[in-house]
């Protein structure tokens, strides 16, 4: 009996994808939005960064901005500066990806989702409040 291998390896890589991994995918956007503690007003910004577990870094273009993660790369720190803010929150952790538990049909998809993390999400939207550091200018 002769093996096919293409044939083969099609077959592994159906049954061997991880639900989240084909369904949600690796990478996500986050939408970041930094307001003023005090209005709850979208504020101009100097700069935005959002800082993955590996140091991997990305620019926020615009405020409301959007960017797109690897989801494998653990909680990420968002940096924002505005001459006279301090930023009040800077940490995002990370969720259990739901769709993961699919994989309780066919348990490999579990190692592929570890392998790939698409096992993890971050929030759609972070908010990032910045405070007002001088004196008011009322």
């Amino acid at each position: 009996m002769k093996i096919n291998f293409k044939y083969l390896g099609l077959a592994a890589s159906v049954f061997l994808g991880g639900c989240a991994t084909l369904f949600s995918g690796t990478t996500q956007k986050l939408n970041v939005k930094a307001v003023d503690a005090a209005t709850g007003a979208p504020l101009d910004l100097s700069y935005c960064t959002v800082v993955d577990g590996s140091g991997g870094s990305y620019m926020v273009a615009s405020n409301p901005g959007t960017v797109v993660l690897s989801k494998s790369q653990g909680s990420l720190r968002i940096d924002c500066k505005k001459e006279g803010y301090k930023q009040l929150n800077t940490a995002v952790g990370e969720d259990f990806n739901k769709l993961t538990l699919v994989n309780v049909l066919f348990w490999p998809g579990f190692i592929i989702d570890g392998f790939s993390g698409a096992y993890k999400k971050y929030p759609s939207h972070y908010v990032v409040t910045m405070e007002k550091t001088g004196p008011s200018s009322s």
